[in-house]
């Protein structure tokens, strides 16, 4: 995302007292410091072929990405963070995996089951987890 152009071209088609909201929802699956993503993580970096870095942009990084331009467009910054605990099952972890991969990089739906099998194996045989949610919340409003 083209961050300073989004948000300066956004300005002028808020309404008085508008505003801008980016909402990220944490670090992904495959990121978090848990044994669960740990091990979501050695499956799919077995499936890919490769080390899983990636972040979408919503790692602190991220955010300050976000903060500065923002700032750079004008507005006044705030955040806010909501954290809750949810259950996450397999099919879960899996679906958010696929959701985050483009198109040409999908396996077939043969190797999505299996990959749902390996992932399932790696919990030692667990359906359902428990994500630590966090939510951050990110506005602007002109200056």
């Amino acid at each position: 995302m083209d961050r300073d152009t989004l948000f300066r071209a956004a300005r002028p088609l808020l309404r008085p007292g508008g505003g801008v909201a980016v909402v990220t929802n944490g670090a992904p699956l495959w990121s978090q410091d848990a044994e669960w993503s740990a091990a979501l993580r050695e499956c799919l970096e077995r499936l890919l072929g490769h080390p899983v870095t990636a972040t979408c942009q919503t790692d602190e990084a991220g955010r300050w990405r976000n903060q500065d331009a923002l700032v750079r467009a004008g507005y006044r910054y705030a955040e806010s963070l909501v954290q809750y605990d949810a259950p996450l099952t397999v099919d879960d972890m899996v679906g958010n995996v696929f959701s985050a991969m483009s198109a040409d990089r999908l396996p077939s739906m043969q190797d999505r089951a299996a990959f749902t099998s390996e992932v399932h194996d790696a919990l030692g045989g667990r359906d359902k987890v428990t994500e630590r949610v966090r939510v951050w919340l990110q506005f602007g409003t002109p200056d």
